[in-house]
């Protein structure tokens, strides 16, 4: 099955090295099914609706639900919030989840995390290139 990445052609323009990585090689995005939101159980978790945009890692998606580390699969409330999501993906989920191969985390590392200067906000590039994706 093919991933749906958040990656764009354009991101190296507007973002740093890190974030271009973990667009191209951690995140996929997808649409919630009947089964993601009948196993929706967390306590005090946002509700769930068919067909809402989430984000997960790539690397434990074959795992159980309950195997995964915290924030392996996230439900952005709004494409605004993509941004914010997948920061909390890379300061809860990337650096423990032990599925990412140690290459991958030691490239992750290695990056630049300052982007291009010049260019508008990277909360308001991530929410347009979510549009461009149709994650409506």
């Amino acid at each position: 099955c093919k991933l749906t990445l958040l990656a764009r052609p354009q991101d190296k323009y507007s973002l740093s090295d890190r974030q271009c990585y973990v667009r191209s090689n951690f995140v996929e995005v997808f649409e919630a099914t009947e089964d993601d939101v009948r196993s929706r159980h967390s306590k005090g978790a946002q509700k769930l609706s068919l067909g809402q945009v989430g984000l997960r890692c790539i690397f434990c998606i074959h795992l159980n639900p309950k195997d995964r580390v915290e924030r392996a699969v996230c439900y952005p409330s709004s494409m605004g919030r993509i941004y914010q999501t997948v920061a909390d993906m890379q300061r809860f989920h990337f650096e423990c989840c032990p599925e990412i191969p140690e290459n991958v985390k030691s490239i992750y590392r290695s990056l630049k995390t300052t982007r291009p200067r010049g260019v508008g906000s990277p909360q308001a590039y991530w929410a347009d290139s979510a549009r461009e994706l149709n994650l409506i």
